[in-house]
């Protein structure tokens, strides 16, 4: 069961919020927090009874060291240890169901030998909900998080509408909000903009990003079947697949706030037009949000304030004291991110391609080299990213090396066992990446159309000041009319296979 299926729409999400509804009416509000713990199992329970009893291992287990690490911190026991084994744990957990096939597969490739693959099911969203905790572990540890009851706990670990792809949320900004609360949780206005956003999340991920998908699809499949590519259908595919993968995980994104909004819980933002960025640092401001933050906060700044400390004592050089307090840390955490998002090389690369470039994005910064035009600079970020997600998407590194080097004409499009030329129905295909492409760079993102009534737990970003004003939502009959729409028309266009792309990672 997902966002974008009739059972959960129509079944699990209305019956939810009427028994949410009668426990906060009748219970106050942390009998409401109860049924939303007990709703987030139920939803989970939909993938796997086992996957089900793995979450709720990992939940109790962590909410247990979390109370432990609390009390040492508060009465100044040291703990790091117990902080180190736990951190240790979970990732040794999340390895085991995420890594172990491919571990298996370098070890067989570096010795030879034949171990066969493990027969394991990866649970939807394991990475999402262990960082998670691993988050809440480090503040714990240093005093930043305060002890909750385990139905408050469980409700931030495994909260329905994040625990299968984010976002990546902050154990401050989920508790504060469940502290003292006196309103009602049937508030009409709150549930006219969660229902909105929900819709136009909605609306993206089964009309634009299911309508492009296919011909992503024909692309990189057929190459990964032996087939050669030109370079405009290697262009092509990758196109199709940059912006169904911009689509469905902004629909998602925008579902996943309207559902916190509707039973009263703002989450943080985790998608932001990212394709009008000019700098690829910008692009990671505005793509995966929070995964940005997690990565920075707890990898990428411990290196950094390592590195300056290093450079400080051996008296560095420019390049050198670059390198070790900007250029390694980057380069190291965004080759973790992209390790984090799979198992497989194609995934190391994706992660070693990006943090490359933000290095030499903020070298380029650093040591005051000319400004570019906003164009150029916007080309040069966008050729990375679509190339990087050449590189995501293929099943393998052959796969997306033929896509590469066809996309820059390096030759290697054609491989000599092609069986034949990847098609693409180039008529049909080029008229929507255009319409689809104009709407990711002119028109305003849904947190723009509704910064009326502000939908996120993060302050609102200065740039949406002025496109509040061109277009933006209003709890009237017009826009109700247009919400309306906007569902009927994404209700009776979803598929029977329309799984989120972020559920594999």
């Amino acid at each position: 069961m997902v966002f974008s299926s009739y059972e959960f729409i129509l079944i699990f999400l209305p019956l939810t919020f009427i028994v949410f509804a009668l426990a906060q009416r009748f219970g106050g509000w942390q009998s409401a927090f109860a049924v939303l713990g007990l709703a987030s199992l139920v939803f989970y329970a939909q993938l796997s009874f086992a996957l089900v009893t793995i979450l709720f291992a990992s939940v109790a287990t962590n909410y247990v060291i979390g109370r432990f690490l609390i009390g040492a911190t508060k009465s100044g026991k040291p703990a790091g240890w117990l902080l180190g084994l736990s951190v240790f744990g979970n990732i040794a957990a999340l390895a085991y169901f995420k890594y172990s096939n491919f571990l298996i597969d370098i070890t067989n490739q570096i010795s030879g030998l034949g171990f066969s693959h493990v027969d394991i099911i990866l649970p939807i969203g394991i990475s999402f909900y262990t960082f998670i905790q691993i988050g809440y572990l480090v503040e714990a540890h240093s005093g930043q998080a305060e002890e909750q009851p385990f139905v408050k706990y469980l409700v931030f670990a495994s909260f329905f509408p994040c625990v299968t792809a984010g976002p990546l949320v902050l154990q401050r900004e989920f508790f504060d909000q469940m502290q003292d609360r006196n309103d009602s949780a049937v508030d009409v206005r709150r549930l006219a903009v969660g229902l909105t956003l929900f819709a136009m999340g909605l609306f993206k991920k089964v009309v634009l990003a299911d309508t492009i998908a296919p011909y992503a699809d024909v692309a990189f499949n057929g190459v990964a079947a032996g087939q050669s590519v030109d370079m405009m259908t290697a262009w092509l595919g990758s196109l199709s697949y940059t912006l169904q993968l911009y689509f469905d995980f902004s629909g998602y994104s925008d579902m996943a706030v309207g559902l916190g909004i509707i039973f009263g819980i703002k989450l943080p933002l985790n998608f932001n037009s990212p394709f009008k960025a000019t700098s690829i640092s910008e692009f990671w401001q505005r793509w995966h949000i929070t995964m940005t933050r997690f990565f920075t906060k707890f990898v990428y700044s411990p290196m950094a304030m390592n590195g300056m400390r290093r450079a400080a004592a051996g008296n560095c050089g420019p390049i050198a004291r670059f390198m070790v307090t900007g250029g390694w840390p980057v380069v190291f955490t965004m080759f973790v991110a992209g390790v984090w998002h799979g198992s497989g090389w194609t995934f190391a690369l994706y992660g070693l391609l990006h943090g490359l470039a933000i290095a030499v994005n903020n070298g380029w910064k650093q040591f005051n080299l000319p400004k570019l035009p906003s164009l150029v600079a916007w080309a040069l970020t966008m050729s990375v990213v679509v190339s990087g997600l050449a590189i995501f998407r293929a099943p393998d590194v052959s796969t997306a090396l033929v896509m590469l080097t066809s996309m820059w004409g390096l030759g290697l499009g054609g491989v000599e066992t092609a069986t034949a030329m990847v098609a693409l129905q180039v008529a049909d295909v080029v008229p929507l990446i255009a319409l689809l492409g104009a709407i990711v760079l002119m028109a305003p993102n849904t947190q723009e159309i509704l910064s009326h009534t502000w939908v996120s737990i993060d302050p609102m970003p200065e740039s949406f000041s002025k496109a509040a004003r061109r277009i933006q939502w209003r709890p009237t009959w017009g826009w109700s009319a247009v919400g309306a729409v906007i569902l009927l028309i994404a209700f009776t266009n979803i598929g029977a296979d329309s799984s989120f792309l972020y559920y594999q990672f």
